[in-house]
């Protein structure tokens, strides 16, 4: 028995909970069948499809709904502390806690708190943020209501009704008004139950506008289409549709929760996503093992899994680095997942979506990945490919910064790469270069070494009219640096990991 009197995880539950991942999917709850299994119950068998190996239960914040449900139609529904300790005593260590709340309001604070309550149980305990927290989720969101209600608005203004809240989260309803007002141009307004924006301050801002008389759609801003949307939206007195009849207009209510649209759907999975694993783009510097930073180090040895973008450990740069700096990397588990050196786009976009599928897979069990990249993972890296990927995904993605190879070139020859008002350009020299040659200050020319001989050209054409110095490093920072001075100096070829720096000194006199 647990602490609210209630049997935990019967033997059925524990045999098939060989995993030790659990996922809670936490609402609020509603009284009305068809929205809850259109919404809540759509929400959950989604997470049970799409992360079969985890134990996945579900939880009641709101004690009245509960008591409701368990008295009028014998349908009992944990609360999240009971949910959590079934999923101790199935022998779950590690939780996501999936909450469908819209707002990080009262709700959502209390269920919060529920959960670091009973965090001792357990090794991990993740939360998933409500659906609008960062700005980015404002305009997904908008996005996403807009194009599930489109075809149903066509030319007609459209109203939003959201629960509203006393806490200071309420202010997230007109947030997001805002940004719908950019994402189509229907006049879109959102009106709250019980927050600051009434249907009446609504009502009087549209007979301001253009929209004075006519059809109005009006649709629940809630997960479901429940008790709020039936009566306070929909009803026939004391609703929004009534004030809005009352006032002249014609108003159509579409009695659907958000959970009904897939692209709304898309925003919360978002979230539950970025509390799976965590992806790490590593910079690990030019060659030097003495230059990878101390937060390269502890993300290395925090991983679950390296990723090497090579065919093998032997011929990949980064990891012959790490490996100086990190000797514990001989025992972590490698994967090599190798980028084609190609400028074939499908090529490489076929290649990419492989590698981002396989990340997505270890991310999805939860593991800590790190992707190992010379110099720097923002730099002209393979890394920023999946980076960007992976993030549109909604996964946890982060890039610990490295010494780029041009610094560390400049240290090397003891220069300055720019002072002053100095302009200073980097360049990937593996393509086309004539029109640089305009630019001012100082050029780095990054993984040059076949384009050395058109380089070599370029720069004796040009130092007849200006002063240059040229100064070319080759696999800076490892055993075999080769240094190269003057234009005069450069070789045909170079290294796939040459730079080539140019100081403009000013014309020749």
């Amino acid at each position: 028995m647990n602490a609210s009197g209630r049997a935990c995880a019967p033997a059925a539950e524990k045999e098939r909970c060989a995993m030790e991942r659990g996922i809670l999917v936490v609402s609020f709850g509603t009284t009305y069948q068809e929205t809850r299994e259109k919404n809540i119950d759509q929400m959950v068998a989604l997470v049970r499809e799409q992360y079969p190996h985890d134990l996945v239960e579900e939880a009641y914040s709101s004690s009245t709904v509960r008591k409701v449900l368990r008295e009028r139609d014998g349908i009992a529904k944990d609360d999240v502390r009971q949910a959590l300790c079934r999923m101790r005593d199935a022998g779950v260590r590690r939780v996501i806690v999936f909450p469908t709340h819209i707002i990080d309001g009262i709700e959502n604070h209390r269920m919060k708190q529920e959960v670091t309550d009973c965090a001792p149980w357990f090794e991990d305990v993740r939360i998933a943020d409500a659906l609008l927290k960062t700005p980015e989720d404002y305009q997904r969101t908008a996005e996403a209501l807009w194009e599930s209600v489109a075809a149903e608005a066509g030319s007609s203004p459209v109203i939003f009704m959201g629960h509203g809240s006393e806490h200071a989260a309420d202010e997230s309803y007109e947030r997001l008004e805002c940004v719908l007002a950019q994402v189509t141009e229907n006049d879109v307004y959102v009106a709250t139950v019980e927050g600051s924006v009434t249907i009446d301050d609504v009502i009087g801002r549209m007979r301001a506008s253009r929209h004075k008389s006519g059809r109005v759609l009006v649709a629940p801003f809630m997960l479901v289409a429940g008790d709020h949307a039936n009566h306070d939206m929909a009803g026939e007195e004391d609703s929004f549709a009534a004030a809005l009849r009352e006032a002249g207009y014609e108003p159509v209510c579409l009695l659907k929760g958000i959970g009904e649209y897939e692209p709304v759907r898309e925003c919360y999975f978002r979230h539950l996503r970025h509390c799976m694993g965590t992806l790490y783009g590593i910079g690990v510097g030019p060659g030097d093992p003495e230059l990878v930073t101390v937060k390269a180090l502890r993300c290395m040895e925090k991983s679950d899994l390296i990723v090497l973008p090579a065919e093998d450990p032997v011929g990949c740069h980064a990891y012959q680095i790490a490996r100086q700096a990190y000797p514990g990397i001989e025992k972590k588990e490698l994967v090599c997942l190798p980028f084609p050196m190609t400028k074939e786009k499908e090529k490489l976009r076929r290649a990419h979506e492989e590698i981002f599928a396989r990340i997505v897979s270890y991310l999805t069990e939860g593991k800590i990945v790190a992707f190992l990249t010379i110099g720097d993972p923002s730099v002209y890296s393979t890394y920023g490919y999946i980076h960007r990927r992976v993030a549109a995904w909604g996964g946890n993605v982060k890039m610990i910064s490295g010494v780029p190879s041009f610094c560390a070139a400049a240290a090397s020859l003891g220069i300055s790469l720019g002072d002053n008002r100095d302009e200073i350009h980097v360049i990937p020299g593996s393509y086309e270069v004539e029109e640089t040659m305009a630019l001012s200050g100082t050029r780095v020319y990054m993984k040059s070494g076949k384009s050395l001989a058109r380089l070599k050209a370029l720069l004796e054409e040009q130092q007849k009219e200006k002063k240059l110095s040229v100064y070319c490093v080759e696999n800076c920072g490892m055993a075999d640096e080769r240094i190269r001075l003057g234009a005069e100096a450069l070789e045909e070829n170079g290294s796939y990991l040459t730079t080539l720096i140019v100081k403009d000194e000013g014309e020749v006199v």
